[in-house]
């Protein structure tokens, strides 16, 4: 009687594996919400939504080569950007599901991948864009968070030479 119903408990307990398992799910749902918001807050040009998602030293790299460091400074280039006309103007018109990669249990690479029509730069030539995001996320008292952000163009290339 006693080995029948500890045979049984044993199959209530949740193995190892698939708490490592539902952990994996549960964080790459909670990551994939986390670029989520950045997008949704970007096509809303709503930059002090997406001070949440920055730990207070993450570095942040635009396309065109601008950095900063630090919440406050990559929320402030932010505000500044989607104030622009030439920035207002333009739309976005595709996007991608993110990609998770963990590199660790507390660290993972996401890749986002989105289009963006009709955007004036400052020299008055009208680009459409296809942006390629890549974050370094980690998990931080029990909040994933953006440590580092590198935006990149996807660019036509000519004829290989």
């Amino acid at each position: 009687m006693i080995r029948s119903a500890l045979a049984g408990a044993m199959f209530l307990l949740p193995l190892p594996g698939s708490i490592a398992a539902q952990t994996r799910v549960a964080d790459s749902t909670t990551i994939v919400q986390l670029v989520r918001h950045q997008v949704d807050a970007m096509r809303q040009r709503q930059a002090e939504l997406q001070r949440a998602i920055y730990a207070p030293d993450a570095v942040w790299n635009n396309a065109f080569g601008r950095r900063r460091t630090g919440v406050d400074s990559i929320v402030a280039f932010l505000q500044g950007l989607y104030a622009d006309p030439g920035y207002e103007e333009s739309r976005l018109v595709n996007e991608a599901p993110p990609e998770v990669f963990f590199l660790r249990q507390d660290v993972a690479v996401v890749h986002e991948y989105h289009e963006r029509e009709g955007q004036r730069l400052a020299d008055g030539s009208v680009v459409n864009r296809r942006v390629h995001t890549t974050f370094v996320v980690s998990k931080e008292a029990g909040r994933w968070l953006v440590r580092y952000q590198q935006i990149s163009d996807e660019r036509d290339r000519g004829p290989a030479r």
